[in-house]
């Protein structure tokens, strides 16, 4: 499968990594970015290669993608969850739903949902009170639960945001359960397991097909993606209500829990740095003061947002992201065979000392343009990269500025004792190492007040420019 100048990772004999790697996924992509840039390794009978450099990774991702594809076993543990849909599918059938869908995140669409931002934050900040404690973790994947469902369906979810999240966390690690034995299990055996993946993605389906029946019904806002999806004004629909159930999941799913731990990870992150948590106040002090932030002020908030482009960069949300060979490839002088594994890492490149120097320093002026431009392409690769790169960058961002700078603006905030110190991989995503529990301290007499709104409309939630582009990037 290789030529013999690439290294092989060290491994069992008849497991090769595939222990290594499921006793703890960061340790194991950190051994294999020590041992080069184009690595031999295995898991059980599937061979791989695991790629660390931004040249050998755009090749993957974008200047040679079409010889590359999301591998089988995606597909195998996923698709009696997800269906065919933009995140499972490859070739025609991902670009009709990529077409569809983009349309839908354009900038012109996105600063629409502004307001629904704006408007979540606000009402779960009103349960927060100065002096009190806060699980920061539990916060945050409320108000993006509640911020992506509102988006995307006009929904309400109220006491329902826990219980959805419960459902998408327990479907997730069923999902990834499959997909750390190669989906060997079929789908259709009824184990224990099994059925409680039909039940529950048969719940979840049921819940976004009633919305969909409320929008037919004329309920639901012009605003929603759902609106823009199922009746776009270039012409009839592009998807049917099937297909778009199948891109909800994953927009949602990925939609609420990436940025919920992006938020997490950026408060981490600020907290063991003071120094930043002070010029990001000393930002929103400048840029809005004690008012109710607007969409018009998002441009000013440009250390903030290179504040979360540096927790991006420290703590990807996806830590790992997966080929495998249409065709025989060969990348710097290594051949890789057809249906052969490819596996790149946003940790490990983006904690290349080549790329970042002192990288385990957390500096947002990393992001400024001029220090930018010295980044190599594909060495900063939190979305992702080539024709799959994430559609929701500006909405993340658009999110995550916001929330820090309605957080900052009323309060700081500080760990207790014995909260997380960093980051672990729990599925497909990173997760802080502990519950993360905070304590408010105000920062000004504002603390506790009620922030009017931007809008004459009553609140719509419920409580419960930097790294520049390669010509194959996006």
């Amino acid at each position: 499968m290789f030529s013999e100048s690439a290294p092989t990772l060290p491994g069992h004999w008849l497991w090769g990594n595939l222990k290594d790697f499921k006793r703890d996924n960061l340790s194991f992509i950190e051994s294999a970015a020590r041992a080069g840039d184009i690595v031999r390794i295995r898991f059980g009978p599937m061979g791989g290669t695991f790629l660390n450099h931004p040249d050998y990774v755009c090749q993957v991702l974008a200047a040679r993608s079409k010889s590359f594809r999301k591998p089988a076993v995606v597909k195998r543990a996923l698709n009696d969850i997800l269906g065919e849909n933009i995140f499972t599918s490859n070739g025609a059938a991902w670009k009709r739903s990529r077409q569809a869908l983009q349309p839908a995140f354009h900038r012109r669409h996105v600063d629409r949902y502004a307001q629904i931002m704006l408007d979540c934050a606000e009402r779960e900040l009103r349960g927060w009170l100065a002096d009190s404690i806060v699980d920061l973790e539990a916060a945050m994947i409320r108000v993006t639960m509640n911020i992506i469902a509102k988006t995307m369906f006009d929904a309400d979810l109220g006491a329902y945001a826990d219980e959805l999240t419960a459902v998408f966390t327990r479907l997730f690690h069923l999902a990834y359960k499959r997909m750390a034995t190669y989906a060997l299990i079929p789908n259709w055996l009824p184990t224990r397991e099994n059925r409680e993946v039909k039940r529950l993605t048969a719940e979840l389906r049921n819940l976004l097909r009633s919305y969909i029946a409320e929008w037919r019904a004329g309920r639901a806002d012009n605003a929603s993606l759902l609106n823009l999806v199922l009746a776009p004004e270039d012409g009839p629909p592009k998807m049917s209500d099937e297909q778009l159930i199948n891109e909800a999941i994953t927009i949602i799913g990925a939609g609420y829990e990436t940025t919920a731990y992006t938020l997490v990870f950026t408060w981490l992150a600020m907290m063991q740095n003071p120094s930043v948590v002070d010029r990001v106040c000393a930002e929103v002090d400048e840029v809005i003061g004690t008012r109710a932030l607007t969409l018009a002020d998002l441009p000013a908030f440009d250390y903030t947002e290179r504040v979360v482009k540096e927790a991006l960069r420290l703590y990807p949300s996806a830590w790992g992201l997966s080929r495998s060979t249409l065709e025989p490839v060969e990348i710097a002088g290594v051949s890789l065979k057809r249906n052969s594994m490819v596996l790149v890492s946003p940790w490990t490149l983006g904690r290349d000392p080549r790329w970042f120097p002192d990288p385990l320093r957390f500096d947002p002026d990393r992001h400024l343009p001029e220090n930018a431009a010295s980044i190599p392409h594909y060495a900063y690769i939190p979305f992702g990269g080539g024709g799959r790169t994430c559609l929701g960058i500006r909405f993340a961002l658009m999110e995550a500025v916001f929330i820090i700078a309605m957080i900052a603006q009323r309060f700081r905030l500080a760990p207790v004792p014995g909260s997380a110190s960093g980051p672990k991989s729990v599925a497909f995503t990173l997760r802080p190492n502990g519950p993360l529990r905070v304590k408010l301290s105000p920062r000004n007499e504002h603390a506790n007040t009620r922030f009017k709104p931007n809008s004459s409309r009553p609140f719509l939630c419920n409580t419960q420019k930097g790294i520049s582009l390669c010509p194959h990037f996006g």
